[in-house]
């Protein structure tokens, strides 16, 4: 007997897979969602922790807060905006300031109004370079619950070997 398909395996035999199309094409968006989606949980999987969805995207599909989730206990969340690169954008290593992948840690809310809840962001395309940096860092943050200056430390070195060191103006 055949072993039954993963969800994140069947969204990647989707005919519009990686879902370039998100912006224009509602169906894709919802598959984008999709696949963040199953990406987040096939790495949550791996906790006891109860994560939730968190924020709504936006109405205007660019992207920008594709998927969401929360772990209330831990006040930690994961925010994904999907990236893909316009006709204009130029890849870094073609000379350009298009970067397929970009991740940090920061806060959201205000300690006085509620609870603050610090979030790993990723704005990642879908692709195949993309997926295992995102799997590295989701690890790194819901499994083994690094600390935001490990998780800055990750992120400094991983764009690093993506995109070269990053020089300050002087």
């Amino acid at each position: 007997m055949t072993q039954p398909m993963d969800a994140l395996t069947a969204l990647k035999k989707h005919p519009k897979f990686p879902f370039s199309g998100y912006r224009e094409d509602e169906e894709q968006f919802l598959m984008s969602q999709m696949y963040w989606l199953e990406l987040f949980k096939s790495v949550a999987q791996q906790t006891k922790d109860s994560w939730t969805g968190w924020m709504a995207p936006l109405p205007d599909r660019d992207g920008s807060l594709i998927f969401s989730t929360l772990c209330p206990e831990l006040a930690r969340g994961v925010i994904f905006n999907q990236y893909t690169p316009t006709v204009d954008d130029v890849l870094h290593d073609q000379g350009g300031n298009y970067h397929p992948f970009v991740a940090w840690v920061a806060e959201f809310g205000d300690a006085q109004d509620g609870p603050v809840i610090e979030h790993l962001t990723i704005n990642s395309e879908i692709s195949a370079g993309c997926e295992p940096l995102c799997l590295r860092l989701l690890t790194a943050y819901v499994v083994e619950k690094r600390s935001r200056p490990e998780m800055e430390e990750m992120i400094r070195t991983l764009e690093e070997q993506l995109y070269g060191p990053v020089v300050s103006p002087p």
